[in-house]
This record gives C-alpha cells, sequence and structure tokens, in this order.
C-alpha cells in the first residue's frame, strides 16, 4: 500500500501542508517496504488546478491513500474516482499523520463534507446576497 502526504517539507518529521494542491512537497510511504519517498511538488504555484495536477501526479504514481488537511472538490473528485481514498488529519508531522492512519485513527474525507470555493460557487454567494 502506498500512502501519499502533502507536506510542507521533505522530511517524514515535517508538517503536513495546509492545502492539497499548493502543498510544496508530497511524501509518499511505502507500508510494505517501510520507505519513504519526498517529491517536490512541480504544480504547487500554479494560479488555478494546482489540486487536479497534484492529485493527478498522485494517481500516476499509483497510491492508494491520501492524507491532507484540506482538499478541494474536485480532486477529491478525481482521486475518488481512481480508487484513491482520501483522510484527513490536523497539522501535525507527517509521520505521525501516517502512524495514525495505520492505527485507524484518521477519518476518511466524504465529498458531503467538502466546500468548493471555484468560480461558479463565488458566484452562487453573490447573487444569493443581493438585495432585491
Amino acid at each position: 500500500m502506498l500512502i501519499a502526504v502533502t507536506s510542507e517539507g521533505l522530511d517524514p518529521s515535517s508538517l503536513v501542508a495546509e492545502k492539497f494542491g499548493s502543498a510544496p512537497f508530497i511524501i509518499f510511504y511505502n507500508i510494505e517496504e517501510t520507505v519513504f519517498e519526498s517529491l517536490r511538488n512541480p504544480y504547487s504555484n500554479l494560479l488555478g488546478s494546482a489540486g487536479i495536477q497534484t492529485a493527478q501526479l498522485i494517481i500516476e504514481k499509483n497510491t492508494n491513500v491520501v492524507i491532507a488537511i484540506n482538499i478541494g472538490i474536485n480532486p477529491h473528485r478525481l482521486l475518488r474516482s481512481a480508487d484513491v481514498k482520501v483522510y484527513s488529519c490536523t497539522k501535525i508531522q507527517v509521520q505521525k499523520a501516517i502512524k495514525e492512519f495505520i492505527e485507524g485513527k484518521l477519518s476518511v474525507v466524504k465529498q458531503e463534507s467538502l466546500q468548493y470555493f471555484g468560480k461558479a460557487a463565488r458566484q452562487r454567494r453573490r447573487h444569493r446576497n443581493k438585495d432585491f
């Protein structure tokens, strides 16, 4: 099983990154081989679609599980369509997040719990807040 964790640094003692797509690094952990692999996220500085591109990268690595603090609805949908489960954690060290996952302490992110912050959602909020 391969686990991907968005990270603020290259080391497993780094903190889990706040945002999925703009995470500077991704740390992969292979449970069977007990091996860590760190990767600089090439999409972290994109102004748009960083989450989707990051999700695609994770899928291409044949990852089974993603651990993140915040993830957008579109990257979540893409990961889910590739049978990658997404688990949420708090701002803790990557190695601790992995340990909590293995111990069954993390919860699966459900699509219903995600908020969509895209253009259409902003337009809906603007329209809803207009005074008539």
